[in-house]
């Protein structure tokens, strides 16, 4: 099997488990909305948010450890997944010292009283990402798609259970996740055998060194994507107030349809960027060139769609969030696109060049949402995201062809996010017969993308006389 058909078919079974699953959360999005007022919706996303905060920190990014150095076969996979259930519980204990003091920062009042909760959500979110990433090292791509359907669908059974005929409000929001989180470690434990692979006789320690020297300086990555994606929200509330930012986060949950397209080819993309090692440079340009050709198209026919998908996904008092979409589907392909170019930076394991082009993007996002947000409202933090996302994407672009010289159609780009942003202008201000020319912009866009989409699914199918096209 060529590299192009392995690529394919992992993403094919990764399709299965991801697309399923994000399905599901997208369509749980009207019943959520229907129970939580936009206040309380705030607030639980902002416990997410705030979980996903501490997980990074409080787990030592393990889990890309997990994923570079099981699929490496110079390391013992005990001795990774011993390394990353040590981080865990490690991470876990410190976590529950250290709850107390998080509510009493001014802007995290939101967290009074559910500091365990979320010290538990972060706990049960890295065990299951740890063990899920452990079961993809070793190869066992069904299982691990057949997780993420299992797993979302507990979370979405136990989320409704708990929000209507228990009514447990935002408490019920997070316990839904972490109990499927929880239920989804036991079930890769029971199924792949995980603790044949737990061993403290005869570990190695200087893997654990090795592993977090790779992590450590991921955190500060991690956070600063945080601060990117979610920072927004966060602010919008403190600043604007919890009604406005709960239409601004079930806006948020929309570009998820792209981010979906995006993570379930990424989770295939990882596996064959880190094992497949002749042609890196063709093969990540050719790939680039399609996954482009995906997200904007694919951006392209969300923002055409936003209105009725808003009135369709929420609950009517959600409703007015459809303004806020045209301009976060723009920045979530530009994320989508910098994700691509860090799987670059884990090949070759230069987690410092990784934290900088974050940071950076992070800086520019932090200064852009309190100079635009007072002003413009929750688009002033949507443009700031889309700009720290844009800068941090150039810089990838730039530094990364020192490694894998990457050929970039900047012109294709550069038109493409041109169509992007005019159809975002014609939407969000209503310019008269606004319909016909999004719909035109939309085809434009789909028309001059397909060609490049039709040769890369040449790459993989076979020849009329049974041989694989040439590379």
């Amino acid at each position: 099997m060529n590299k192009y058909k392995k690529l394919l078919s992992n993403t094919l079974i990764f399709a299965i488990g991801t697309f399923s699953s994000k399905v599901l959360v997208f369509l749980m999005l009207p019943f959520v909305t229907n129970v939580l007022s936009k206040s309380d919706y705030s607030t639980a996303t902002l416990l997410q948010d705030m979980g996903n905060l501490l997980f990074p920190i409080f787990s030592l990014q393990i889990v890309d450890g997990i994923i570079r150095f099981g699929l490496d076969k110079h390391y013992r996979k005990p001795d990774v997944f011993t390394t990353g259930l040590i981080s865990v519980f490690s991470g876990f204990v410190v976590l529950l010292l250290c709850s107390p003091l998080l509510s009493k920062i001014s802007f995290l009042s939101f967290m009074q009283g559910r500091e365990i909760l979320v010290s538990i959500f972060v706990f049960t979110s890295s065990l299951r990402s740890v063990c899920s990433q452990f079961v993809r090292a070793r190869n066992m791509v069904k299982l691990y798609a057949f997780d993420g359907i299992l797993a979302t669908f507990t979370n979405l059974t136990l989320t409704l259970l708990l929000l209507y005929p228990f009514h447990l409000g935002v408490t019920g929001y997070l316990l839904g996740i972490i109990l499927s989180d929880a239920l989804s470690s036991i079930f890769l434990f029971w199924v792949a055998d995980l603790h044949k692979f737990v061993r403290f006789k005869g570990y190695q320690k200087p893997i654990f060194r090795e592993m977090t020297k790779f992590t450590i300086p991921l955190i500060p990555s991690k956070i600063c994507f945080w601060i990117t994606n979610s920072s927004d929200r966060l602010m919008v509330a403190n600043m604007l107030g919890d009604a406005v930012n709960g239409a601004f986060s079930a806006a948020y949950k929309i570009p998820n349809l792209i981010t979906m397209l995006s993570s379930i080819f990424m989770d295939a993309w990882q596996m064959s960027a880190i094992t497949e090692e002749k042609g890196r440079a063709s093969f990540f340009t050719r790939v680039f060139k399609a996954l482009c050709a995906l997200i904007f198209s694919g951006s392209a026919v969300l923002i055409l769609l936003c209105r009725p998908l808003m009135s369709v996904m929420t609950s009517k008092d959600y409703h007015e969030g459809w303004i806020y979409l045209p301009i976060l589907v723009i920045g979530t392909a530009y994320a989508c696109l910098c994700s691509f170019l860090g799987t670059i930076y884990i090949v070759e394991k230069k987690s410092f060049n990784n934290m900088v082009t974050t940071v950076l993007g992070a800086g520019v996002n932090l200064i852009l949402n309190f100079l635009l947000i007072a002003p413009f409202g929750p688009n002033g933090a949507a443009f700031a995201t889309v700009c720290s996302y844009l800068i941090m994407f150039i810089t990838r672009v730039i530094d990364t062809r020192r490694f894998i010289p990457i050929n970039f159609n900047v012109f294709r780009i550069t038109v493409d996010t041109l169509i992007l942003v005019t159809e975002s202008v014609f939407m969000i201000f209503s310019i008269p017969g606004w319909q016909i020319w999004c719909s035109v912009l939309t085809i434009f866009m789909l028309l001059i993308n397909l060609k490049l989409l039709l040769q890369t699914i040449r790459k993989v199918i076979p020849a009329k006389k049974g041989k694989a096209l040439k590379k």
